[in-house]
């Protein structure tokens, strides 16, 4: 019964995870797709701003689906 709740819990830390690695796409408004597209030859500083915020995210994700696989494979080694 632990080794399942263990497990389950790995797999809900990857769920999270991978909704955070997607962040940028499916997260983004349509506001934000206007100001990141408006260009006039210069540096866009939404877009800078949008897309280090997206890095960000994605990294914490990235670091949480490894915790989540560590966390799942330990709950298998339980057994």
């Amino acid at each position: 019964m632990m080794t399942n709740t263990i497990v389950l819990g790995g797999l809900v830390t990857n769920l999270v995870a991978s909704i955070l690695l997607s962040y940028g796409r499916i997260f983004r408004s349509k506001k934000t797709i206007i100001k990141e597209s408006k260009t006039d030859n210069t540096e866009n500083v939404h877009e800078e701003k949008h897309r280090l915020l997206e890095t960000r995210v994605a990294q914490a994700g990235a670091v949480l689906l490894t915790i989540g696989f560590a966390i799942q494979i330990w709950g298998h080694t339980q057994e």
